[in-house]
């Protein structure tokens, strides 16, 4: 005969009474789920905001009048948009006082023309010539100027040598760094294509805008001079050109970190209050379990169990719990939220990036030991109260 070691003993009791092992291990399951779902959100969420603050842009961006929200659903949730200016006024702004630099960039939606592909993309020519906003950051990765045939892909791009829009080939000659922002299903190219494919794209009824495609714009993004306040530049913009939009790109960051503030805030509640439930209800259930368990405990007290080892039994049992109920919860949470994060951030209205490999393991291990240790933890009151129960009492109860 094998000896009933403390695990042994432990895992026949589990076994034995099914319903009142997978209640308590929903309930750390629950916590599980709640505790590393609240963490990776909000690690995602921290780091979307931080791409969005690192490649957000101008200072002030000129769009049309009534683009506002179209501008900023595209940057903050990858949202493809056509919207279109009068060309001319690129230099009207770039005379109003207070402004230091303009480049203007031009704007398509459009699938490629391939069976890899079905996302909508938004198509971004820039010039390369007046441009102090993207140059910086393709210089990172690409380091020269986009020639004819060639773009730069965000990150979510399907990951193809060659991408084709309207019978019009392109070879991707490099790939920019995930942000969590609408860069990330971008395709960049220079201002002279992306004109012919609008042309394209307009002689083939996909866009139905009435403009002149050789001299039009999407957005003209602006540059302050040292020593002027930003409010009165965009007074002097909407002043020197009527009927245009204006966006600060102070101002969307401000909105972005207080409605990101406000919602990790209840996560963060939200995760405190499972977890503190938790402890009060597995600590009760255990109470209860324990006392309803006192002649079965006693018996193993007559047959030779010490003290010590009655304790320990408890604990093994809420151990293995905590086990199978944290690894259940936090698979569930990462199963949930890792192929959906994107979907949750454009529904949020918030920059979305999931942490690196890396980290998202810290958060993992974390959950998982805060999970495993939560059973053991509510089950200490009811392992020192058995341990000290007089044999000969409990035998002698109910008689």
């Amino acid at each position: 005969m094998k000896p009933l070691t403390t695990n042994k003993i432990a895992r026949k009791n589990l076994a034995g009474n099914r319903g009142r092992t997978i209640a308590l291990k929903v309930i750390v399951s629950i916590m599980a789920f709640a505790l590393f779902g609240g963490l990776l959100l909000t690690q995602s969420l921290e780091n979307g905001m931080s791409g969005l603050e690192a490649r957000m842009g101008a200072e002030i961006t000129v769009v049309p009048l009534d683009g506002e929200d179209a501008y900023v659903s595209h940057h903050l949730g990858g949202m493809p948009v056509n919207i279109y200016l009068d060309g001319n006024i690129v230099e009207q702004i770039a005379a109003t006082q207070g402004v230091e630099q303009v480049t203007s960039q031009l704007y398509l939606a459009a699938y490629p023309d391939a069976d890899c592909c079905v996302t909508l993309l938004q198509i971004v020519g820039f010039d390369q010539v007046s441009d102090f906003i993207v140059q910086p950051w393709i210089n990172e990765i690409w380091g020269q100027e986009i020639c004819t045939g060639q773009i730069i892909v965000g990150s979510r791009v399907a990951n193809h040598p060659y991408l084709e829009f309207f019978e019009h080939n392109f070879r991707v000659v490099a790939r920019l760094k995930a942000t969590g922002t609408g860069l990330d299903t971008t395709v960049f190219m220079n201002m002279e294509e992306a004109r012919q494919l609008a042309f394209a794209a307009q002689e083939s009824g996909y866009v139905y805008y009435d403009v002149d495609m050789s001299t039009v714009v999407s957005i003209v993004m602006v540059g302050i001079a040292p020593g002027y306040d930003i409010d009165n530049v965009i007074a002097n913009i909407q002043s020197s050109v009527p009927s245009v939009g204006v966006v600060a790109r102070g101002g969307i960051l401000s909105n972005v970190s207080d409605s990101l503030s406000l919602f990790t805030g209840i996560i963060r509640v939200i995760t405190i209050v499972f977890g503190i439930v938790a402890v009060l209800v597995l600590g009760a259930l255990f109470a209860l379990i324990s006392n309803g368990r006192k002649k079965e405990f006693a018996v193993l007290r007559v047959i030779g169990a010490t003290r010590k080892k009655l304790g320990n039994i408890v604990l093994a049992e809420a151990a293995r719990i905590s086990m199978s109920g944290g690894v259940f919860g936090v698979i569930l949470a990462a199963a949930v939220i890792l192929p959906f994060g994107r979907v949750m951030g454009e529904q949020l209205g918030m920059p979305m990036l999931l942490p690196s490999l890396s980290n998202l393991l810290l958060l993992l291990v974390f959950s998982l030991i805060i999970s495993i240790a939560i059973a053991p933890l509510s089950a200490t009151y009811s392992a020192f109260k058995i341990s000290r129960a007089e044999t000969y009492a409990t035998m002698r109860e109910g008689e």
